[in-house]
């Protein structure tokens, strides 16, 4: 009786172990298929549809990138000779800049590296470096000689229909092939109805006639005055969480073949496939898009979305200044060579920086009646952000002690000597976190 009660038991027991196996064995499978289905299409062939694909993967989003060509081709890998790119002079960042790190084998990003990357770009050298990307990002496949014939909307969901006989449901779809060749596929009622496309750039000559450029997605560089886009050019897709690159109802960015299109080019795919990917990846709508998170994940890779000519990429405080730059609270100017800088060793007024900081912080408009400085101290500082924190002088302490170390200043604190904008920004950008607040894509903010 015993060794037939172990031995029921036992047939149990790997009965029980058998079901477990298998209903692990399954979700491992239906996981696997989750993770390798796409969530996002991009289309097309050149920097564009790289930079779109690369960022999207780069953001965590599973990507199918159909490319009508056999291989990737950009205008830096044709023929043999050694090219040269003058263009983004100090404002290198982003893709492009991962781009010419790449093709020098350097080891570091920084503004040195850029400049002498792009004196010397040998075409198999960029090839190398493009396909070392495209190698190294996860979450991303390529479909080469593949071409899209359907697109249909589906629910929440568009279904893509290769050429090669496969199908797939995306929540988001970039077209970047230079003749828009998604839009005859797409049936006219899923157009969306009076797109805002009337968003022109923002040259840095009149940046702050409007809050647009607080929506700012990348630096265009054109000619002598750099442009900021804002985000009103970048997220208006063709119809819902569809995207055109080269929309021609869109301004940005236009056509061009010279070797000084493709750091925008693919900055500018970078942007859109960020966009694209937020949509993909939250499940939501274009419409739907929190600018300051958008930002956030470009400046997280390496982006430049306002053009300081004084502050170098590698600077230890850039993004901080970057920050305080989108946020309004310090505006750049323009410097006696005619670049635009953040005079990062300037000082700072209770005149500049009020409007901003009431309309952000409503308890500040009490500091500010009684606080006026043409250069603001250390001090006076760190009492407005105690004041408006609701902190205490811990904050002081964590300040004094950590100005070289934590906060990475040079030379030694003095709470009694005026502040710079350089340290004004590192300070409210960590303690008040202005970037935090929401904008709308007319750069105004949300509450």
């Amino acid at each position: 009786d015993r060794m037939l009660h172990f031995t029921r038991l036992k047939l149990i027991m790997n009965t029980k172990y058998i079901i477990l196996f298998s209903f692990l064995w399954l979700n491992t499978v239906l996981y696997a298929q989750r993770k390798d289905k796409p969530q996002l299409v991009v289309y097309g062939q050149g920097e564009v549809a790289f930079g779109a694909a690369v960022q999207s993967a780069k953001s965590g989003v599973q990507t199918l990138w159909v490319n009508p060509q056999g291989s990737f081709e950009s205008e830096l890998t044709q023929g043999a000779d050694i090219k040269k790119v003058t263009s983004y002079q100090s404002l290198d960042g982003g893709l492009w800049g991962e781009f010419l790190k790449a093709t020098i084998n350097a080891s570091h990003y920084t503004d040195s590296v850029f400049n002498r990357a792009k004196r010397h770009l040998n075409p198999r050298v960029s090839m190398n470096a493009f396909e070392k990307i495209i190698d190294s990002t996860q979450n991303l496949t390529i479909l080469y000689n593949s071409s899209i014939e359907e697109v249909k909307r589906s629910r929440k969901n568009w279904t893509i229909d290769l050429s090669n006989g496969s199908s797939y449901k995306v929540f988001a779809v970039v077209d970047a092939s230079k003749d828009a060749e998604l839009i005859p596929l797409i049936e006219l009622e899923e157009k969306i109805k009076d797109r805002a496309l009337h968003s022109s750039l923002i040259g840095t000559d009149d940046i702050y006639e409007s809050t647009a450029y607080k929506t700012s997605l990348m630096i265009d560089d054109r000619g002598e005055n750099e442009s900021l886009i804002p985000s009103s050019i970048i997220i208006t897709p063709y119809a819902k969480n569809l995207f055109i690159v080269f929309d021609p109802d869109r301004s940005a960015p236009s056509l061009g073949s010279s070797i000084e299109d493709v750091p925008r080019f693919l900055l500018f795919g970078q942007a859109m496939g960020a966009a694209a990917g937020y949509c993909a990846f939250f499940e939501t709508d274009y419409d739907k898009i929190n600018i300051r998170t958008l930002q956030g994940e470009l400046l997280a890779f390496k982006a430049q979305l306002i053009p300081f000519h004084d502050i170098a990429f590698e600077d230890v405080h850039n993004t901080h200044i970057q920050h305080i730059g989108l946020s309004g609270i310090l505006e750049g100017v323009t410097n006696a060579e005619g670049k635009f800088i953040f005079n990062a060793e300037g000082f700072v007024s209770t005149k500049e920086i009020e409007a901003v900081m009431r309309s952000i912080y409503t308890r500040s408009q009490i500091w500010f009646n009684q606080h006026s400085s043409d250069q603001l101290k250390v001090k006076e500082v760190i009492d407005l952000i105690k004041f408006i924190a609701l902190k205490g002088d811990e904050i002081d302490r964590a300040i004094e002690n950590g100005w070289n170390t934590r906060f990475k200043f040079s030379g030694s604190f003095d709470s009694e000597t005026p502040i710079n904008r350089r340290q004004f920004a590192v300070l409210v950008d960590t303690y008040l976190q202005p970037f935090t607040v929401k904008v709308n894509k007319e750069g105004k903010f949300v509450y």
